[in-house]
């Protein structure tokens, strides 16, 4: 059996009692005081059969028997899955309790769903109030996005970090978190805040437009244009896409309605974002539908990368690789949704801060 690196003492043997794990004995507290492994029972500390496994792997506990994991997986199909999670929490030190051994830390979960709370490696439980909720998936799982920004707005709501435990087909753990933004610029609501004599150049403008491929074309000087948020400069004019083009339509007519297909949804998600203040472009080149700048195209970098729900990846891989290509060129990925009262949300999928970054010490 393997010896505990504390003292060279070792820990006794876990038991099977019931639907769980006991380790008994005096000794066993040190899984609880030291690492919040389990919860502490009235004769030792009772485990979950993932906590066993990684309290074998960082605190040197003997594994009930040879034949344990092999009989385990057949309990536990997640086990390897949920250890390697576990010991990306626990081997930077970080205080993990697991949602069915919250009694032992005077906590409750904010949400259901979530599997466990995390507290720094500098508190204990019972003394602080817990960092973070958190959700382990697999990479292939799909995603309901509706789903996770109902847990995420709950998280948030209680002052908790939503953080999220990816791990993939060679069992590597990364970290993400999700949580809402408020993407504002300062330009103009062209809804709400153009004069008459700008509504009349964009009436003007738009009675002598030209369709093209894929557009709309506009024969009004560049520099008299006054929608900063959508248009590009195009030969003397200002091209625009077909989205923004029924923006501009709507800006001209307001009763004219809006499609209730796909199309429509993107003009209502491209009208919040301009009433924001801000200046939208393709996102072609991030693998998104739009990026949007807090001003004027041209100036500071655009902050956001911004994907319509029914356009967002559809499992956790995905998602993955579209939110690291928006870190890596400094831009926040966002998912857009409307909720019950048609009001727009836009949620994140981000890496934490690089102390926060949990992933498993040994690469398999």
């Amino acid at each position: 059996m393997a010896a505990n690196s504390a003292g060279g003492s070792r820990l006794p043997v876990p038991v099977k009692r019931g639907g769980a794990w006991v380790v008994l004995g005096t000794t066993a507290n040190r899984l609880w005081d030291r690492g919040c492994f389990g919860r502490p029972i009235r004769d030792g500390v009772q485990l979950t059969t993932a906590e066993v496994l990684c309290a074998h792997r960082l605190r040197g506990l003997p594994i009930p028997h040879a034949q344990w994991l092999s009989e385990a997986l057949v309990e536990c199909p997640d086990l390897l899955l949920e250890c390697e999670i576990l010991g990306a929490l626990r081997f930077p030190g970080e205080k993990v309790v697991l949602a069915e051994n919250l009694s032992a830390a005077n906590a409750v979960l904010l949400d259901p769903r979530s599997w466990a709370l995390r507290w720094s490696r500098n508190v204990k439980p019972k003394e602080a109030m817990p960092l973070a909720e958190i959700r382990w998936v697999k990479a292939s799982d799909s995603i309901d996005w509706d789903e996770l920004a109902e847990w995420t707005a709950n998280i948030e709501a209680g002052g908790r970090i939503p953080e999220l435990l990816i791990i993939d087909d060679e069992h590597s753990v990364v970290t993400y978190r999700s949580t809402f933004h408020q993407p504002n610029g300062a330009l103009a609501n062209p809804f709400r805040e153009l004069d008459n004599e700008q509504r009349r150049i964009i009436a003007h403008a738009w009675s002598e437009s030209r369709e093209t491929s894929e557009g709309i074309w506009l024969g009004i000087e560049p520099e008299r244009w006054p929608i900063n948020g959508i248009g590009i400069r195009l030969e003397g004019g200002i091209w625009l896409s077909e989205i923004e083009g029924r923006i501009v339509s709507r800006i001209v007519n307001p009763t004219m309605p809006i499609p209730s297909d796909e199309v429509g949804r993107r003009v209502e998600l491209l009208s919040d974002l301009l009433s924001r203040g801000l200046a939208i472009r393709s996102g072609f080149k991030y693998g998104t539908r739009w990026r949007a700048y807090a001003g004027a195209v041209g100036g500071e970098h655009a902050p956001w990368l911004i994907v319509p729900v029914e356009e967002a990846p559809t499992n956790w891989g995905e998602v993955c690789l579209s939110a690291r290509l928006a870190a890596n060129v400094n831009k926040s990925w966002l998912c857009a949704y409307s909720n019950s009262n048609n009001d727009w949300r836009y949620l994140a999928i981000e890496r934490p801060p690089s102390d926060s970054r949990w992933m498993n010490p040994v690469k398999h």
